[in-house]
């Protein structure tokens, strides 16, 4: 393995992390990209199954960063915490209608976004650089899957999905 490569690598994750989310943040005063990708996280749970914990592991950080950006959203009344009716130490947090509302207009802005980032690729490029990113997030056996499923923004059925 050619450690020049592996470095260079990195550097470039870590800046893309960084610009990415610099300007994400930019795109609605209302939401963050980090607040952004909790909500999606949790579409992208199984309905009463979005607990501190599991959009930790689904978002790959700590479960203190995830309560951090929910006590954030919670005081913006974007999510509601609920006990969890199976297990009564947990909690499970819900998107609002309000803020249902707010994802859908920030997610025709993120669209718009992204394909600007990614206006240069083609398909089998965005394909393999889909693939090798999964490999780098698999590093450590996690078999993280992504956010594969779709999900409607918005919560309502034949909506523009994700």
């Amino acid at each position: 393995m050619n450690k020049y490569y592996i470095q260079q690598i990195f550097s470039t994750i870590f800046y893309l992390s960084n610009k990415i989310q610099v300007q994400g943040d930019k795109l609605d005063k209302r939401i963050t990209v980090r607040q952004w990708m909790v909500l999606l996280t949790i579409l992208h749970l199984p309905e009463n199954n979005a607990s501190y914990s599991r959009i930790a592991d689904k978002m790959g950080c700590t479960k203190q960063n995830v309560k951090h950006i929910i006590d954030s959203l919670q005081k913006k009344n974007y999510v509601i915490l609920e006990k969890n009716e199976k297990d009564k130490r947990a909690i499970n947090i819900k998107i609002t209608t309000e803020c249902s509302e707010i994802m859908k207009e920030y997610y025709k802005n993120g669209d718009k976004y992204l394909k600007n980032i990614f206006s240069n690729f083609e398909e089998k490029e965005l394909k393999t650089l889909c693939e090798s990113l999964k490999k780098i997030a698999n590093y450590d056996g996690s078999n993280w899957t992504g956010y594969e499923e779709i999900v409607n923004i918005g919560g309502k059925p034949n909506e523009k999905q994700l």
